[in-house]
């Protein structure tokens, strides 16, 4: 059986009335090299427990009392197997799907009333994570190597219903990251296996965030329509000194409100917490930065500001200079600049990414690791509009200028989890084996083997005969792009007075698109036919605007030609949000109508800066793939159109 004294750094001491925490550092990456553990980053408080004489004293990192506020966890000595200890752990409420979340415990947190603390108890009992010892029956530990302490730990600790070890597990970084992004945790801790217990803040100790949440400073409240406040104004500390961080309106109800406002009226102050004048804000009042809370919000915006802030509680287990700007693992790109090749579990699959320096852009000296985090940052909005549908892969292992290949059957050596539809060709007389691309992980896949734009046909494979949108494909004819926005225009008001929607792009080339979501149940003959028409209602209105024979060779220059033809099965058109390879690496970039106008260029949207816009604008090509239109209604106001002759 373990003693303390076996433990290698263990020294005999009496047992310290108070313990300095070991704080965590943030980090965006998981370290490289070296020896590390990782254990889940539970969402609830710190919590030093000094266990003697059989009962528990619990006090948070900055040293407050909260033992009256869970008594449910007065049954933690009844689970060690030992006469006195120190323990590190997180009090956490449980979600039904047992994860730990903040706004669970929050109620929790102020409450001292007798009465409702019970009623608490019962209804969002609290569950102790012990996930350190430091001390241990006579003996300090905190000299011992991290995997020693927690080898004592699990001797000495029998898990219940309110106490468990929180497990650690010795696996790849990204690995994890991976698993707690897609289990919906708040993040994971890395520690470096030997590291001692420091009373500081340390890099053998990192967080690592996959989930934009964390506490904030209270340092104002603005007014508006309600009787108490609007919002919180939120600062967090950079260099001792307080930065705005911007405002929270939402995640309250009355009683909320009501509550905070109280503890505010006392904090009132005419000083500015951050010593400058914070132009955006108006009819504020500050307070003394005091308060913390805690907020979730999806990201950290290029000027310091929160996006989409969500108010989850108030929190005292910290002092407000405590209060840092934390990242998460996404506010790093994926394939950072530091390494040539990296390995990352992405849904589910393991991908390696080499030759990630290869510059695919020579003019931009743009690599192949800057297309990999593009499609990274845009597979949430592109991959719905590949989804489904078999592609077409042109691929550049050498760059843009360079030799490229058309490839259409996928090798049955490929990874066997790609999704693959085998589709009979009556050219070839036998079935092309085409990739389809459903998720993230295909994409960046298939961009690692030099697709630097992806081509999707206009069908899916349950309804491989049946586009589901109607592609308006305007090129130019050695025209200026004006010319090409003129044309936009009139395909426009044909389609507003007929009655159907159509959802413009930039092709990323020099020409545009207009997609027309239409029901999969007209064949591709029926969809070009459609498409013919609207052609020769637009010629009809400005026959100079436009040039038509087929043969490229034969149409006028300066002109636009309004290509239907590519209509057709098996042809393929360049996807939204697809970075084209051609100079500057523009994206194929969906708009509002209202922005199909003088000064758009097929160079206004680039790899630089088109993620900033989508996220923005979010998917304006959304409703290509949720409202299909019928043809047959506007196909009648269509023929009224349609000039004799």
């Amino acid at each position: 059986k373990l003693q303390p004294e076996d433990l290698p750094g263990a020294k005999a001491a009496p047992m310290p009335a108070n313990v300095p925490v070991m704080l965590a550092t943030p980090a965006t990456r998981p370290p490289e090299g070296g020896d590390w553990v990782y254990e889940i980053k539970w969402d609830g408080v710190r919590a030093i427990c000094y266990i003697e004489d059989g009962r528990i004293r619990m006090v948070s990192r900055n040293g407050n009392s909260f033992d009256r506020q869970y008594p449910e966890l007065s049954v933690t000595p009844h689970h060690l197997a030992a006469t006195t200890a120190i323990l590190d752990a997180e009090i956490a409420v449980l979600d039904e799907e047992g994860r730990s979340r903040f706004g669970l415990i929050q109620p929790r947190i102020h409450q001292t009333n007798p009465n409702e603390v019970a009623h608490l108890a019962r209804k969002t009992p609290a569950k102790l994570f012990v996930f350190d010892l430091l001390y241990w029956d006579g003996y300090d530990l905190r000299g011992t190597p991290l995997l020693e302490r927690k080898r004592a730990l699990a001797e000495i600790v029998t898990p219940g219903e309110r106490i468990q070890v929180s497990e650690h597990f010795a696996v790849d970084g990204d690995q994890i990251l991976e698993a707690a992004r897609q289990m919906g945790l708040e993040g994971v801790i890395g520690k470096e296996a030997k590291s001692k217990y420091e009373p500081k803040r340390s890099s053998c100790w990192l967080k690592l965030k996959v989930t934009a949440e964390q506490e904030f400073v209270i340092c104002g409240y603005t007014h508006g329509e309600r009787a108490t406040f609007s919002s919180l104004v939120l600062g967090v500390y950079e260099e001792d000194r307080l930065r705005y961080a911007g405002c929270v309106g939402t995640g309250f109800d009355d009683k909320r409100l009501q509550a905070i406002y109280k503890q505010l009226k006392p904090l009132e102050t005419k000083t500015n917490p951050f010593r400058e004048r914070i132009d955006v804000l108006r009819k504020v009042t500050w307070v003394e930065p005091k308060l913390l809370c805690q907020v979730r919000f999806t990201e950290w915006t290029a000027d310091g500001r929160l996006r989409a802030p969500v108010f989850l509680g108030l929190r005292e287990d910290k002092a407000a200079t405590e209060v840092i700007r934390e990242t998460t693992a996404s506010d790093e790109p994926l394939f950072p600049k530091s390494r040539k090749e990296v390995t990352h579990l992405i849904d589910g699959k393991t991908l390696k990414f080499t030759n990630l320096d290869k510059i695919w852009f020579p003019n931009e000296r743009y690599t192949k690791r800057d297309i990999l985090n593009y499609y990274d940052a845009v597979a949430e909005w592109m991959v719905p509009h590949l989804a489904g549908r078999p592609l077409s892969l042109k691929r550049y292992p050498g760059g843009i200028h360079e030799d490229f290949f058309f490839q259409k059957d996928i090798p049955e050596t490929y990874p066997n989890w790609l999704r693959i539809e085998p589709i009979y060709s009556e050219h070839r007389g036998e079935s092309i084996r085409f990739v389809v691309a459903d998720d993230r992980a295909t994409l960046l896949y298939l961009t690692n083997l030099g697709c630097i734009d992806q081509n999707p046909w206009m069908s899916r494979v349950e309804t491989l005969d049946y586009p589901d949108y109607i592609l308006i494909d305007l090129d130019p004819q050695e025209c200026t792009f004006d010319r090409i926005l003129e044309a936009m225009g009139l395909v426009k008001e044909v389609l507003d007075e007929i009655g159907m929607k159509g959802y413009p792009k930039t092709t990323g080339g020099d020409g545009m698109h207009v997609f027309v979501p239409i029901e999969p149940r007209y064949t591709y003959e029926q969809a070009r036919s459609f498409a013919e028409i609207i052609s020769q209602v637009v010629i009809g209105e400005k026959p100079d605007l436009f040039t038509t024979p087929r043969s490229v060779a034969k149409r006028r220059k300066g002109r636009v030609y309004f290509d239907y033809l590519q209509i057709s099965s098996g042809k393929t058109i360049a996807a939204p949000y697809v970075t084209r390879a051609y100079d500057g690496a523009p994206v194929a970039t969906p708009l509002h109508w209202d922005e199909v106008k003088k000064g758009l260029t097929p160079k206004t949207f680039t790899i630089e800066n088109a993620v900033a816009r989508f996220k923005e604008v979010g998917d304006l090509f959304q409703p290509v793939l949720t409202q299909p239109q019928k043809l047959e209604p506007s196909l009648k106001k269509l023929a009224k159109l349609i000039r004799p002759g």
